[in-house]
């Protein structure tokens, strides 16, 4: 009984806590593992997309949208032609470095399909065979 006062008297006189300044114990859920297993999505989930597969076409078409987009983030605005110019001010080094071997009508300028035709000359993909590289399907 003694030992009861004390306590009521003690915790009477304890500052009242707040929420964040307890700590509770509790047994580890059993149902945890497989409740975090369920927020892993599925492959074959409905709703959602399956990349597309990899193929010469789809490889090709990639780099031709990089190609386009290099491009356009040199070519001048004016005229839609790059100079070694324009091609160092947009930061495409390539282009500016290559540019006598790109410029195959020596106009002093780049059109896109003289762009287009250097890297289609240099792509693995268009002539697999004579590049030496095997294509695997």
């Amino acid at each position: 009984m003694w030992i009861t006062a004390v306590l009521l008297a003690v915790s009477a006189q304890a500052p009242a806590s707040h929420a964040g300044d307890s700590i509770n114990l509790t047994r580890p859920d059993p149902d945890m593992r497989t409740r975090m297993l369920r927020a892993i999505p599925s492959h074959d989930q409905p709703g959602r997309e399956r990349p597309e597969p990899i193929t010469p076409e789809g490889v090709g078409s990639a780099v031709d949208r990089r190609i386009r987009s290099l491009f356009d983030r040199a070519a001048d605005p004016a005229t839609q032609r790059v100079t070694v110019a324009s091609a160092e001010k947009a930061g495409v080094g390539y282009f500016a470095d290559h540019f006598r071997e790109i410029d195959r009508d020596e106009s002093g300028s780049l059109d896109f399909a003289e762009v287009k035709a250097f890297f289609g000359a240099q792509s693995p993909i268009a002539q697999p065979e004579s590049a030496g590289i095997q294509m695997i399907r």
